[in-house]
Order: C-alpha cells, then structure tokens, then sequence
C-alpha cells in the first residue's frame, strides 16, 4: 500500500522536515485557545518572524501532544506518530478513489 510505504520513512533519516510544514494562512495573532496556529504563530514570533493577519506560515509539528511546533524552516525535529496520523487521514479520504 503507497500509505504503508511513506509510513515506513517517516522515521528515516533521509526526510527532509520541511516537506512535512503544514502552511497556514494566518487569521490572527491572538487565540483563546491552545492549537497547532495558535503555537505556529507565537513559535514565529518567538524567533523574530513577523506575521500579520493574512500571511502565509509553515510550521512543523516537534510534539502534536503539547501543541511544541516551530517555524518550518529552522527545525530539524517531527513528531513522527502525528504524521503518520495524517497520512492515514489522508489515505482514507483518497482510498475509496483508488478502489476498483
């Protein structure tokens, strides 16, 4: 199965993190609540970055579980299992296509 096959290489050293950047495009700075955008924006902020409503971020998740993301182009850590869970999101939404 193609899902299987990326799966495998996600913990493989010889994927570059940042094909794995969610990208954005920002609707605010400030969240009441605690989410992926919500720590992409300030992780952006953190390190100088400038963002405003309308921008385009990329961020990569480092810990999905304590919501620990960072700008996509300054790290070199993924959080393996929620990318594995996207991909199985993503092959279910496309599965039933390819089914014959």
């Amino acid at each position: 199965m193609i899902a299987e096959r990326y799966r495998g290489d996600l913990r493989s050293a010889d994927i570059d993190v940042r094909e794995l950047a969610v990208h954005r495009r920002v609707g605010r700075l400030n969240y009441s609540r605690r989410c992926a955008e919500a720590s992409a924006v300030q992780a952006h902020l953190k390190q100088g970055i400038k963002l405003a409503p309308g921008m385009e971020m990329g961020y990569v998740a480092k810990d999905a579980k304590k919501w620990d993301v960072a700008p996509e182009r300054t790290t070199s850590e993924f959080d393996a299992a929620y990318y594995e869970k996207l991909l199985d999101k993503a092959w279910e939404e496309v599965a039933f296509a390819l089914k014959g």
